[in-house]
């Protein structure tokens, strides 16, 4: 979420997850902090198995379902994604804003702009300090020409995500496809974002 520096808690994450798959390679918590630190460390294709194996162990691990979303967008393939499975598996959990957050930043990289910003407003109603909410919508609501709404959008992420900066999206948002990455720039430019 940007609160700290990645080369400092990727590794301490790395060796707390690969000491629980180790503990109990059973666990479906384990592999879903291990596939979450690879996606941070770009060994994309190690988080889709690592996520893969935490959802044949529970299919109906809910937040595993979500994440492997943003997994699946992080590598260019957000139609994969399976739409509205987490929230369907537990409509009241309390990730939910994550859940919306994560549908929001696949529409806007399928460039389904309107959608991304309706997802993104859900995500904030439930968490008004969600940062991933904030980061979509100011993204998504310039590429549809919403300046106003970017801008205001903008406002609140600083708030929420005070040294949110251009170079910090580019260096530590895991995104295989440079596109991908680009698009997403452009929206936070567009904005005003420096």
């Amino acid at each position: 979420m940007g609160w700290a520096d990645m080369s400092t808690v990727a590794p301490i994450a790395q060796r707390a997850a690969l000491s629980a798959v180790r503990a109990d390679g059973e666990d479906p918590w384990a592999h879903h902090g291990l596939a979450y630190v690879y996606l941070f460390a770009r060994r994309f294709d190690d988080s889709l198995a690592e996520f893969e194996l935490a959802l044949r162990l529970n299919p109906n691990f809910s937040l595993a379902q979500a994440f492997y979303g943003v997994a699946l967008c992080c590598c260019g393939r957000w139609e994969r994604r399976r739409s509205g499975r987490a929230p369907r598996l537990s409509p009241r959990d309390p990730f939910s804003a994550l859940y919306y957050g994560i549908a929001a930043y696949a529409q806007f990289i399928g460039h389904h702009y309107e959608e991304a910003i309706r997802l993104s407003h859900e995500a904030i109603r439930q968490r008004g300090d969600f940062v991933g909410g904030h980061r979509v919508l100011t993204a998504a609501a310039d590429m549809a020409g919403r300046h106003d709404v970017a801008r205001a959008a903008l406002v609140e992420l600083r708030r929420a995500q005070p040294n949110i900066k251009l170079a910090w999206i580019a260096k530590d948002l895991p995104m295989r496809q440079d596109a991908d990455r680009e698009h997403y720039l452009e929206g936070f430019r567009r904005a005003g974002l420096d």
